[in-house]
């Protein structure tokens, strides 16, 4: 796996090696009662509601983190057992776009992170300093939305 630099490819320059970033927060689900509504989901960065729920963002690992997925779950233990699961299997450019055919132990990759110096996703290097409770809300099909797990 390739060190912390940053690398092009299929028209995106990435932070690093890996494709994609995952972050753990809270966050709510909102889904509108037509049948070809849409299925709103908030994620907190600060401060969220008695009520959340977990949420596992996947974000392009380059430039302003574009949203790929978010993965929603009632219980903490769930969201984290998943990143655990799912972090190590990243695409990485060095791969060609691919997963690793035989993937790191969680315990393994985030060694390998850290001894990189690769760094997590920063949601407050895409806010305006001086701001309160920041969030975002992502929009669905009810077809995209995967349920809370």
């Amino acid at each position: 796996m390739n060190q912390s630099k940053t690398t092009e490819f299929q028209g995106h320059k990435y932070f690093d090696d890996r494709m994609f970033v995952l972050y753990l927060c809270k966050g709510t689900v909102e889904i509108e009662p037509d049948d070809d509504g849409a299925v709103w989901t908030k994620i907190y960065h600060e401060k969220a509601p008695e009520d959340h729920i977990w949420c596992v963002a996947t974000y392009r690992n380059c430039n302003r983190y574009p949203l790929y997925r978010v993965d929603s779950f009632y219980k903490k233990e769930d969201a984290e057992k998943y990143m655990r699961e799912i972090e190590p299997e990243t695409p990485l450019t060095s791969l060609g776009g691919k997963r690793p055919t035989t993937p790191l132990s969680y315990e393994a990759y985030s060694d390998w992170k850290r001894k990189s110096g690769l760094k997590d996703y920063d949601w407050k290097s895409l806010y305006s300093a001086g701001g309160s409770n920041a969030s975002e809300s992502i929009g669905q099909t009810k077809l995209q939305f995967q349920g809370i797990k």
